[in-house]
């Protein structure tokens, strides 16, 4: 089975005051993704707070999310294991009620790659459902190769990744070897760079918050729109500090990306939560969630909030 190219916002997870999950918020963001044009959704992301959440729970948030997306859209879910018997696990659990997994499996402890290949192996063989491998070095510690990430995706039913070292070179690279394998991208506006070569997309925090010019820049992109393609970048770049870093300016973060992702080696080294300053944007755009998240995550501050009512009272939405 093959993943539809597009844009896949991460749906992040709305808290109630206690922190315990809001249902009824969720049931309002899912609802305002599907009535867009995003070309699909992805529940359970780093961007979904997956790790601070119970298999219970994230089972629950499955099995609401299949039963309000009825297949109208493409489901991406999260998987974060420690093992591959825990991943495993997981997986059988959502049988049934995905169209496509994202693992990402974080080792306690450093295991070698032959060891950690063999693991993807085995998780692999055991799903029913065709994964996207998650490649989140920042997080993981794991900053695999060329070589071995063209290893990881050509085990069968690994059909693509997610690439959050946002790194230009690995990416064509990859693509290169593997022209078939669907390519996405962790930001939107790096997928621009990597179209040409194949990739497939993006599954991205800023099309959390801009749905509908996320979906619009992808399209225009494959059009070869210039005209519509500068005036969606412009937009798309503008919350870059909301999924970033509110005390960097636009166009300062746009230059140090724009450095990063060209650099010889993958030089993005961690990440800081952004889960509170998106959530207080979709809140500020109308969604009935609050920004709270779950601790340790840093909650929302005054200052933060304004900087963010700022942004947004800035761009034409």
């Amino acid at each position: 089975m093959t993943i539809k190219n597009g844009i896949y916002p991460v749906i992040h997870t709305p808290l109630l005051e206690d922190e315990s999950i809001d249902f009824k918020g969720f049931d309002k963001c899912l609802g305002y993704y599907l009535d867009t044009d995003i070309h699909g959704l992805t529940i359970l992301g780093s961007g979904g707070e997956l790790p601070y959440f119970s298999d219970q729970e994230q089972l629950k948030i499955v099995q609401y999310t299949y039963n309000k997306v009825q297949n109208k859209k493409p489901l991406i879910i999260g998987v974060n294991a420690y093992s591959s018997a825990q991943a495993i696990e997981k997986i059988t659990a959502y049988k049934g009620y995905s169209s496509y997994i994202l693992l990402l499996l974080t080792p306690y402890y450093k295991s070698s790659f032959e060891n950690y290949l063999k693991a993807i192996e085995n998780i692999a063989q055991h799903s029913t459902s065709p994964i996207l491998f998650y490649y989140f070095p920042q997080i993981t510690g794991h900053y695999f190769s060329n070589q071995q990430l063209i290893k990881l995706l050509s085990i069968k039913n690994i059909i693509g990744i997610k690439d959050n070292s946002l790194h230009l070179a690995t990416a064509r690279t990859v693509l290169n070897k593997l022209p078939d394998t669907r390519y996405f991208s962790g930001l939107t506006l790096v997928y621009e760079h990597i179209a040409a070569h194949g990739a497939a997309g993006a599954i991205c925090p800023i099309a959390t918050i801009l749905p509908m010019q996320a979906a619009a820049f992808f399209e225009d992109l494959n059009l070869n729109n210039t005209k519509e393609i500068n005036k969606h970048r412009t937009v798309l770049k503008s919350v870059l500090p909301i999924a970033n870093n509110l005390n960097i300016s636009v166009s300062v973060q746009n230059s140090l990306l724009n450095i990063l992702i060209r650099s010889p080696k993958p030089l993005i080294k961690s990440v800081t939560s952004p889960h509170a300053n998106i959530k207080e944007a979709l809140s500020l755009l109308g969604l009935p969630i609050h920004a709270t998240v779950r601790s340790p995550l840093a909650p929302i501050s005054y200052e933060s909030k304004e900087k963010i009512a700022k942004i947004l009272a800035s761009i034409k939405i």
